[in-house]
Protein backbone atom coordinates (compact mmCIF):
# COMPACT_ATOMS: atom_id res chain seq x y z
CA UNK A 1 0.00 0.00 0.00
CA UNK A 2 1.35 3.41 -0.97
CA UNK A 3 1.81 5.88 1.80
CA UNK A 4 0.23 9.32 1.53
CA UNK A 5 2.62 12.14 2.25
CA UNK A 6 1.71 15.59 3.49
CA UNK A 7 2.40 17.05 0.06
CA UNK A 8 -0.20 14.74 -1.52
CA UNK A 9 -2.89 16.66 0.33
CA UNK A 10 -2.18 19.76 -1.74
CA UNK A 11 -2.26 18.09 -5.13
CA UNK A 12 -4.58 19.50 -7.74
CA UNK A 13 -7.29 16.89 -7.17
CA UNK A 14 -7.56 17.90 -3.54
CA UNK A 15 -7.55 21.62 -4.27
CA UNK A 16 -10.19 21.24 -6.98
CA UNK A 17 -12.67 20.09 -4.33
CA UNK A 18 -12.31 23.46 -2.61
CA UNK A 19 -12.57 25.62 -5.69
CA UNK A 20 -16.32 25.38 -6.00
CA UNK A 21 -18.22 28.52 -6.87
CA UNK A 22 -21.18 29.47 -4.71
CA UNK A 23 -24.42 30.28 -6.46
CA UNK A 24 -25.59 33.86 -6.17
CA UNK A 25 -28.97 32.71 -4.86
CA UNK A 26 -27.28 30.87 -2.00
CA UNK A 27 -25.19 33.92 -1.16
CA UNK A 28 -28.22 36.20 -1.09
CA UNK A 29 -30.24 33.74 0.99
CA UNK A 30 -27.43 33.34 3.51
CA UNK A 31 -26.88 37.08 3.82
CA UNK A 32 -30.62 37.73 4.30
CA UNK A 33 -30.81 35.09 7.03
CA UNK A 34 -27.72 36.60 8.67
CA UNK A 35 -29.32 40.06 8.47
CA UNK A 36 -32.49 38.74 10.09
CA UNK A 37 -30.60 37.30 13.03
CA UNK A 38 -28.51 40.46 13.26
CA UNK A 39 -31.76 42.33 13.97
CA UNK A 40 -32.69 39.70 16.56
CA UNK A 41 -29.36 40.11 18.39
CA UNK A 42 -29.70 43.90 18.17
CA UNK A 43 -33.17 44.10 19.70
CA UNK A 44 -32.57 41.42 22.35
CA UNK A 45 -29.44 43.25 23.50
CA UNK A 46 -31.26 46.60 23.51
CA UNK A 47 -34.18 45.17 25.49
CA UNK A 48 -32.06 43.34 28.09
CA UNK A 49 -29.23 45.89 28.38
CA UNK A 50 -28.83 47.18 31.94
CA UNK A 51 -25.54 49.03 31.48
CA UNK A 52 -25.22 52.51 32.91
CA UNK A 53 -24.58 53.86 29.40
CA UNK A 54 -26.17 52.17 26.37
CA UNK A 55 -24.02 52.38 23.21
CA UNK A 56 -25.96 52.08 19.97
CA UNK A 57 -22.72 51.97 17.95
CA UNK A 58 -21.51 48.98 19.94
CA UNK A 59 -24.85 47.23 19.50
CA UNK A 60 -24.94 47.81 15.73
CA UNK A 61 -21.32 46.68 15.30
CA UNK A 62 -21.88 43.57 17.38
CA UNK A 63 -25.08 42.62 15.53
CA UNK A 64 -23.58 43.06 12.06
CA UNK A 65 -20.70 40.75 12.98
CA UNK A 66 -23.13 37.92 12.16
CA UNK A 67 -23.16 38.92 8.48
CA UNK A 68 -19.39 39.36 8.27
CA UNK A 69 -18.74 36.00 9.93
CA UNK A 70 -21.25 34.25 7.67
CA UNK A 71 -19.52 35.68 4.57
CA UNK A 72 -16.12 34.53 5.84
CA UNK A 73 -17.38 30.99 6.53
CA UNK A 74 -18.93 30.72 3.06
CA UNK A 75 -15.68 31.87 1.46
CA UNK A 76 -13.66 29.36 3.46
CA UNK A 77 -15.95 26.56 2.33
CA UNK A 78 -15.56 27.51 -1.31
CA UNK A 79 -11.81 28.07 -1.60
CA UNK A 80 -8.93 26.50 0.33
CA UNK A 81 -6.66 29.46 -0.45
CA UNK A 82 -9.13 31.85 1.16
CA UNK A 83 -9.47 29.43 4.05
CA UNK A 84 -5.74 29.36 4.73
CA UNK A 85 -5.49 33.11 4.23
CA UNK A 86 -8.23 33.82 6.77
CA UNK A 87 -6.57 31.53 9.32
CA UNK A 88 -3.33 33.43 8.89
CA UNK A 89 -5.02 36.83 9.02
CA UNK A 90 -7.01 36.06 12.14
CA UNK A 91 -3.88 34.76 13.89
CA UNK A 92 -2.20 38.13 13.34
CA UNK A 93 -5.06 40.48 14.17
CA UNK A 94 -5.35 41.48 17.83
CA UNK A 95 -8.50 43.09 19.19
CA UNK A 96 -7.66 45.30 22.16
CA UNK A 97 -11.05 46.86 22.88
CA UNK A 98 -11.87 46.26 26.55
CA UNK A 99 -15.23 44.61 27.23
CA UNK A 100 -16.33 45.85 30.64
CA UNK A 101 -19.66 44.06 30.98
CA UNK A 102 -19.74 40.23 31.13
CA UNK A 103 -23.10 40.15 29.33
CA UNK A 104 -21.53 41.93 26.34
CA UNK A 105 -19.19 38.96 25.91
CA UNK A 106 -22.20 36.65 25.69
CA UNK A 107 -23.78 38.74 22.92
CA UNK A 108 -20.49 39.02 21.03
CA UNK A 109 -20.04 35.25 21.10
CA UNK A 110 -23.69 34.77 20.15
CA UNK A 111 -23.35 37.07 17.13
CA UNK A 112 -20.16 35.36 15.93
CA UNK A 113 -21.67 31.89 16.50
CA UNK A 114 -24.72 32.90 14.46
CA UNK A 115 -22.45 33.84 11.57
CA UNK A 116 -20.55 30.55 11.72
CA UNK A 117 -23.71 28.45 11.86
CA UNK A 118 -25.51 30.43 9.15
CA UNK A 119 -22.44 30.37 6.91
CA UNK A 120 -22.41 26.59 7.28
CA UNK A 121 -26.05 26.49 6.17
CA UNK A 122 -27.47 24.98 9.38
CA UNK A 123 -30.35 27.42 9.83
CA UNK A 124 -32.37 25.25 12.22
CA UNK A 125 -29.69 25.40 14.92
CA UNK A 126 -29.39 29.19 14.87
CA UNK A 127 -33.19 29.52 14.97
CA UNK A 128 -33.56 27.24 18.01
CA UNK A 129 -30.58 28.92 19.69
CA UNK A 130 -32.18 32.36 19.29
CA UNK A 131 -35.44 31.23 20.88
CA UNK A 132 -33.89 29.37 23.82
CA UNK A 133 -31.24 32.01 24.54
CA UNK A 134 -33.77 34.85 24.44
CA UNK A 135 -36.07 33.03 26.86
CA UNK A 136 -33.13 32.19 29.14
CA UNK A 137 -31.99 35.83 29.22
CA UNK A 138 -35.48 37.06 30.13
CA UNK A 139 -35.85 34.43 32.86
CA UNK A 140 -32.43 35.03 34.43
CA UNK A 141 -32.98 38.80 34.39
CA UNK A 142 -36.07 38.33 36.57
CA UNK A 143 -34.53 35.91 39.08
CA UNK A 144 -34.15 37.53 42.51
CA UNK A 145 -30.63 38.47 43.47
CA UNK A 146 -28.88 39.87 46.50
CA UNK A 147 -29.57 43.43 47.53
CA UNK A 148 -27.75 46.31 45.84
CA UNK A 149 -25.05 47.54 48.25
CA UNK A 150 -24.36 51.06 49.41
CA UNK A 151 -21.07 52.57 50.49
CA UNK A 152 -21.19 54.79 53.57
CA UNK A 153 -18.13 57.06 53.72
CA UNK A 154 -17.76 58.63 57.17
CA UNK A 155 -15.22 61.19 58.39
CA UNK A 156 -15.01 61.07 62.19
CA UNK A 157 -13.28 63.06 64.90
CA UNK A 158 -12.30 59.98 66.90
CA UNK A 159 -12.82 56.26 67.27
CA UNK A 160 -15.70 56.78 69.73
CA UNK A 161 -17.80 58.12 66.86
CA UNK A 162 -17.20 54.87 64.99
CA UNK A 163 -18.78 52.94 67.83
CA UNK A 164 -21.81 55.23 67.62
CA UNK A 165 -22.22 54.48 63.90
CA UNK A 166 -21.96 50.77 64.58
CA UNK A 167 -24.63 51.07 67.27
CA UNK A 168 -27.03 52.85 64.89
CA UNK A 169 -26.48 50.18 62.20
CA UNK A 170 -27.18 47.38 64.65
CA UNK A 171 -30.29 49.11 66.03
CA UNK A 172 -31.69 49.44 62.49
CA UNK A 173 -30.73 45.82 61.74
CA UNK A 174 -28.66 46.85 58.71
CA UNK A 175 -26.04 44.36 57.63
CA UNK A 176 -22.68 46.01 57.18
CA UNK A 177 -19.02 45.36 56.64
CA UNK A 178 -16.05 47.67 57.12
CA UNK A 179 -14.22 47.88 53.79
CA UNK A 180 -11.61 50.49 54.67
CA UNK A 181 -10.38 52.46 57.69
CA UNK A 182 -7.85 55.28 57.67
CA UNK A 183 -6.81 56.66 61.05
CA UNK A 184 -4.81 59.91 61.41
CA UNK A 185 -4.02 62.26 64.28
CA UNK A 186 -6.83 64.63 63.33
CA UNK A 187 -9.59 62.37 61.97
CA UNK A 188 -10.70 58.85 61.12
CA UNK A 189 -12.10 57.85 57.71
CA UNK A 190 -14.21 54.69 57.57
CA UNK A 191 -15.96 53.11 54.58
CA UNK A 192 -18.87 50.73 55.30
CA UNK A 193 -20.59 48.43 52.82
CA UNK A 194 -24.30 48.28 53.63
CA UNK A 195 -27.24 46.28 52.37
CA UNK A 196 -30.09 48.40 51.04
CA UNK A 197 -32.83 47.34 53.42
CA UNK A 198 -34.08 50.07 55.80
CA UNK A 199 -31.59 52.55 54.38
CA UNK A 200 -34.04 55.45 54.50
CA UNK A 201 -33.31 57.94 57.25
CA UNK A 202 -29.95 56.34 58.02
CA UNK A 203 -27.94 59.52 57.39
CA UNK A 204 -30.21 61.51 59.71
CA UNK A 205 -29.92 58.95 62.54
CA UNK A 206 -26.14 58.73 62.29
CA UNK A 207 -25.48 62.46 61.90
CA UNK A 208 -27.40 63.13 65.14
CA UNK A 209 -24.41 61.77 67.04
CA UNK A 210 -21.45 63.92 68.04
CA UNK A 211 -17.99 63.47 66.59
CA UNK A 212 -19.13 62.95 62.98
CA UNK A 213 -17.76 65.49 60.50
CA UNK A 214 -19.29 64.29 57.24
CA UNK A 215 -21.23 61.38 55.74
CA UNK A 216 -21.57 60.28 52.13
CA UNK A 217 -23.91 57.51 50.94
CA UNK A 218 -22.93 56.08 47.55
CA UNK A 219 -24.61 53.41 45.44
CA UNK A 220 -22.17 50.70 44.44
CA UNK A 221 -22.22 48.53 41.34
CA UNK A 222 -22.86 44.83 41.86
CA UNK A 223 -24.60 42.94 44.65
CA UNK A 224 -24.00 42.30 48.31
CA UNK A 225 -22.14 39.18 49.38
CA UNK A 226 -23.93 39.04 52.75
Amino acid sequence: MDKISFSDIFKSDFLDNFNNSIALDDVITTMLVALLFSFIVYYVYKFTCDNVIYSKKFNVTMALMTMVTAAVVMSMQANVVVSLGMVGALSIVRFRTAIKEPKDLLFLFWSISNGIIIGAGVYSIVFVLAIILTIALLVFERLPGNKIPYLLVATLDNLDAEEKITKVLKENKIKYRVKSKNVSSSSTDVIYELSNNKIEGLIKDISANEGIRSLNLITQEGECQF
